[in-house]
């Protein structure tokens, strides 16, 4: 489902839930858990002969996509921060498609 095909009522509990384990989730996506927990991240982007790289500490890119407002998008997905979270879809009908998948541009490392 979208946030939009939801009801007012879920979509606020929604929007609470994700308000109170903002930091968690955040932590989840993207740093993981246990001892191969990540504790940087490297982005590469090569554009024919130009090479950009950065390499940054994970917790500086934790504050970068998790730090904003929860907010829900045009499309009827919800962004937080500069993590967008969406339904899988596709799948050809599988259970695997009615997972949620979070969407980061990594490239945007590169800007800061």
């Amino acid at each position: 489902m979208f946030i939009n095909e939801l009801s007012s009522q879920d979509q606020e509990a929604l929007f609470g839930f994700l308000k109170d384990n903002q930091t968690l989730i955040i932590n989840d996506i993207l740093k993981g858990r246990g001892k191969f927990s990540a504790e940087w991240m490297l982005v590469i982007m090569r554009d024919e002969e130009l090479i950009k790289w950065v390499l940054k500490p994970i917790n500086e890119v934790l504050n970068f996509f998790g730090n904003g407002e929860i907010k829900k998008s045009p499309k009827g997905s919800v962004s937080i921060g500069r993590i967008t979270m969406q339904r899988k879809g596709g799948d050809s009908g599988r259970p695997s498609a009615n997972m949620l998948q979070f969407k980061i541009d990594p490239t945007k490392l590169l800007e800061i």
